[in-house]
């Protein structure tokens, strides 16, 4: 079985969880003015565990913010992509990368388009979903999603997301800035049971309108909300390494995508932050074919689930 050559289908990865040491050398080769340097990642490595991975993000701090300095680690994703023939993704980009001016904003996500329309040929479509994080105040949500929805009408972004740490950060806290984006059609996406239990996935269908649920470890501890899952088909974006690396499951053979292909439910593979966890999609088939048996069935009906499940 050529897993490298497998059709695929990602919706679960972070824009500025991508650039890793090597595509900073590549892009500094070209561009010696641009801010992150291989070694400034020395201390960051290896990501084993919830506190390293949130240790992680201060390698990428000195562009946040600036979504141009985006472009050329999108160029070298883009090209990555293609090569695991990969045939639709998803990126989920900050709030810090959405500008507060809604005229400016929207110029940028302009360029942004731009500047995927001149890598994306051929096969290869990519779309852009704003997440923000659980941390956000309801105010603060609700300016942005003034911004988002602005987006979404220009045909610029195709969804909004919620993220970040469960614990004493429910869902319902946004559920009227959710609601008003549920209003306007676009896609939503909420992670819930990635570090919390059941009750995290079972509020966010209470107060958030999710089109899907990204990681949803915790879901699978409640025969009831397995059965809703079952029975309403609602995806779930899975990221295995991801969910080894910041402590979501124990160990790899623990994790219950097996019992997701098993039920029929309806999900996706996904890398999350090829950054920090060095991982691909390829990589993700490689680990799932040698540890839990997936085939090239198995493979074929989750990349025609993912299709059908994008935004």
């Amino acid at each position: 079985m050529d897993l490298q050559a497998l059709p695929k289908a990602e919706l679960h990865c972070h824009l500025d969880g991508i650039l890793s040491p090597a595509m900073a050398r590549d892009i500094r080769r070209d561009d010696p003015t641009f801010p992150i340097a291989p070694e400034d990642f020395t201390p960051y490595y290896p990501v084993t565990d919830f506190e390293s991975f949130w240790r992680w993000w201060r390698a990428v701090d000195p562009i946040s913010g600036q979504l141009m300095r985006f472009f050329p680690i999108l160029a070298q994703h883009i090209a990555a992509l293609k090569a695991q023939n990969v045939h639709h993704a998803e990126i989920l980009v900050g709030s810090s990368e959405v500008l507060r001016d809604m005229a400016a904003a929207i110029e940028a996500f302009t360029a942004l388009h731009a500047w995927v329309a001149q890598h994306t040929t051929g096969d290869l479509t990519l779309a852009f979903i704003v997440i923000f994080g659980r941390g956000k105040t309801p105010e603060a949500a609700e300016e942005l999603a003034d911004r988002v929805i602005a987006l979404y009408e220009a045909g610029l972004v195709v969804g909004i997301a919620l993220a970040g740490p469960e614990t004493n950060q429910p869902v319902k806290t946004y559920a009227r800035t959710l609601a008003r984006c549920h209003e306007t059609g676009m896609g939503i996406e909420i992670h819930a049971g990635e570090w919390c239990g059941p009750e995290s996935v079972w509020d966010a269908l209470a107060h958030g309108h999710p089109d899907r649920i990204g990681h949803g470890v915790g879901l699978f501890r409640d025969p009831a909300l397995v059965a809703l899952f079952q029975e309403r088909q609602i995806h779930i974006e899975i990221c295995p390494t991801s969910n080894l690396k910041t402590g979501s499951v124990a160990r790899i053979e623990e994790h219950p995508i097996c019992l997701a292909r098993d039920l029929g439910l309806n999900f996706s593979v996904n890398t999350d932050d090829p950054g920090p966890f060095l991982n691909s999609m390829t990589s993700e088939y490689q680990l799932l074919a040698d540890v839990f048996g997936f085939d090239e069935a198995d493979f074929r009906r989750i990349y025609e689930n993912t299709l059908k499940s994008r935004f």
